[in-house]
């Protein structure tokens, strides 16, 4: 454990005589080996929020509660590696048994005491009635007892969230407790669902504990709006049905990501900075584009036409970024995230039109990298994903190659259209003090000046009001 947070332990003893336990992920984090732990869970039998405030003030940290009514609170200090956060809580039933006995797994339902854990080896400290360590080594989620999922359904998703976190996978037992309540999972609020489910989008191989989810059933309450897919396979290139080609994008998402070195050598850093980008408080970029590759295909059903064997979803990007809002305001979802889903989605298909024998258009590309602004990346990268979950089915000479048009679209995005964004030429006082009548049309012109500007047509303010002055 970092030498910053032992020290504020040995803070912690010198202001309390009553027995201190580290509890839960704190414990299985440092089991585990992880290094960098910044969430510490400290138990008390009582009077931990005395504790607390009185600790706040030894090592200059922030006290704040987190559940006044329960006497759950949090202290926080900055260090040197950035925030570490204590959280203090009393014994949940009479004694530091009952309190592990009503934790949600095994392997977080483990305790140190502190004074032991700062003088000796953790391997000789660890409390386990519930068989924690050993589970942790054979990397599997089991509950303590079946009856933590009834008293916290929200148990039923982070138990995918563990597995996708930790790497681990489910007890049979567990599998079973699970599918037997699945619908309990509709019962937590919007907030916490939104939250587990974002932290499961953010791993690596979502697209496996997606199919995790399905298969225990709980996709169904958490997403309803994703019922019409489970089933609808249309079209002669339909091996999975809709839903299963939307997981399976998702699952792509890691792979494009693999390859992007070889698909845009010279922006696949700063496209993997931009995706490691907070919109959430939980959860990165990646996380909202993996909700997208989701729900990116949820308005077929309603779009679906068949005419005389031309299969045909007309519409189905502009009216499933609408219903994708909807959802994600169900979920209560950050704004700017909704916005993300909403233009990534209506865009979807925009590679592919742009994917042509022909060659992309510098106009074309512009209008792309207008409408989808800073959610540029992610539209290429559910894009290109799409493609290889229909490459799975689709012949060899039927199938696009997106990827060159893709590269293409990405260097004139870091090349050309960032730098007119952010320093345009002109700009709306420069039209009212050329006559022109503000409204509608202002959008418009100045669209087309950042377009040339772009371009390379325009190059500098002169040349961009002697335009506007042709336009007059």
């Amino acid at each position: 454990m970092d030498p910053f947070i032992l020290s504020c332990l040995s803070d912690l003893l010198s202001i309390t005589t009553q027995p201190v336990y580290l509890v839960g992920g704190s414990v299985r984090d440092l089991l585990i080996g992880k290094q960098d732990i910044n969430d510490i869970d400290l138990l008390f039998p009582a009077g931990s929020v005395p504790a607390a405030r009185a600790f706040a003030d030894k090592i200059g940290g922030s006290f704040f509660f987190l559940d006044e009514e329960r006497d759950i609170a949090r202290v926080v200090k900055y260090a040197d590696k950035g925030a570490v956060q204590f959280d203090f809580t009393n014994f949940d039933g009479p004694d530091l048994y009952a309190d592990l006995g009503r934790r949600d797994f095994t392997v977080n339902a483990m305790a140190v005491f502190v004074r032991e854990f700062l003088t000796e080896q953790l391997s000789a400290t660890v409390i386990d009635s519930f068989h924690g360590r050993e589970d942790l080594a054979n990397k599997l989620i089991r509950t303590v007892k079946p009856e933590v999922l009834d008293e916290d359904p929200l148990r039923l998703l982070r138990a995918v969230r563990f597995a996708a976190t930790l790497g681990f996978d489910l007890e049979e037992k567990t599998i079973r407790q699970i599918r037997e309540r699945s619908n309990l999972i509709a019962l937590p609020s919007a907030e916490r669902v939104r939250d587990e489910l974002l932290l499961v989008l953010s791993e690596r191989n979502a697209g496996k504990h997606l199919h995790m989810m399905e298969s225990l059933g709980l996709l169904s309450p958490l997403l309803p709006e994703l019922d019409p897919l489970r089933g609808f396979a249309p079209g002669r290139y339909q091996a999975h049905d809709v839903l299963t080609h939307s997981i399976k994008t998702a699952e792509y998402i890691d792979s494009v990501l693999d390859d992007l070195l070889k698909i845009s050598p010279e922006h696949a850093e700063l496209v993997l900075v931009h995706l490691e980008e907070p919109l959430e408080r939980l959860a990165p970029r990646k996380a909202v584009l993996k909700l997208a590759c989701l729900l990116h295909d949820m308005a077929k059903p309603e779009t679906f036409t068949d005419v005389g064997g031309r299969v045909r979803f007309h519409g189905h990007d502009s009216l499933g970024a609408r219903k994708a809002g909807l959802l994600c305001r169900r979920l209560k979802l950050s704004r700017e995230s909704e916005s993300v889903v909403e233009r990534v989605i209506r865009d979807h298909m925009r590679l592919f039109n742009l994917a042509t024998a022909a060659g992309v258009s510098n106009n074309a590309m512009y209008r792309y990298c207008r409408d989808a602004r800073t959610a540029l990346p992610e539209s290429l990268l559910l894009a290109q994903a799409d493609a290889r979950a229909t490459q799975e089915i689709m012949p060899g000479d039927k199938f696009t190659d997106t990827e060159k048009t893709m590269a293409t679209v990405l260097d004139y995005y870091y090349k050309k259209f960032l730098k007119a964004a952010a320093r345009p030429l002109v700009n709306g006082q420069d039209l009212i003090q050329r006559g022109f009548e503000p409204g509608p049309r202002f959008r418009v012109i100045l669209d087309e000046i950042r377009e040339l500007q772009a371009d390379g047509t325009i190059k500098d303010r002169q040349e961009a009001l002697a335009h506007l002055a042709r336009l007059k």
